[in-house]
């Protein structure tokens, strides 16, 4: 098969095309979101990208965000223990309850949620029972299930020794 120079150059230029496709097709199969990552976006309380600002404990503890760091009102954490607390109140994982248990509302422990970028802040009651953690978010009227165990790691007994 005899192509001129210019021939050939075209050849090249579509077969160059034809493999930046190929990589692009494949690309997007192995890196697209799935089922399974959205599924973990969801389970976490405020998603993946969210950014607490404040979280108030009624009636009376307040944590904000200063800079990178925590500063707890009044000082009742230090600060490594506040960057694990919010780290736990960012990263942990629960499963969605679509129908959950009757539950006294006087027996739930308000927390109050301000996150970036928007303009209410999330109330959440927390539920402890005997076997789950059961945290109902007011303001998205979603019921997350989380094991017994993180309750300690979401509300240290620190914070209420004022």
């Amino acid at each position: 098969m005899k192509l001129s120079r210019t021939g050939w150059n075209n050849v090249i230029i579509f077969a160059v095309m034809a493999f930046i496709l190929l990589i692009n097709v494949t690309n997007n199969k192995i890196f697209s979101e799935d089922e399974n990552t959205s599924n973990t976006e969801q389970a976490t309380l405020f998603g993946a990208h969210a950014t607490i600002l404040t979280l108030t404990f009624y009636p009376n503890v307040t944590i904000e965000r200063i800079g990178k760091t925590w500063r707890s009102t009044p000082a009742t954490l230090n600060e490594q223990g506040l960057e694990q607390m919010m780290r736990s109140w960012k990263h942990s994982e629960g499963d969605t309850v679509k129908h959950p248990p009757l539950l006294d509302e006087k027996m739930a422990l308000v927390v109050k949620v301000e996150l970036a970028g928007q303009d209410e802040p999330h109330t959440l009651n927390l539920y402890a029972t005997d076997t789950e953690l059961l945290i109902f978010n007011r303001t998205t009227l979603v019921w997350k299930s989380f094991p017994l165990a993180i309750f300690s790691q979401l509300v240290p007994n620190e914070i209420f020794s004022v």
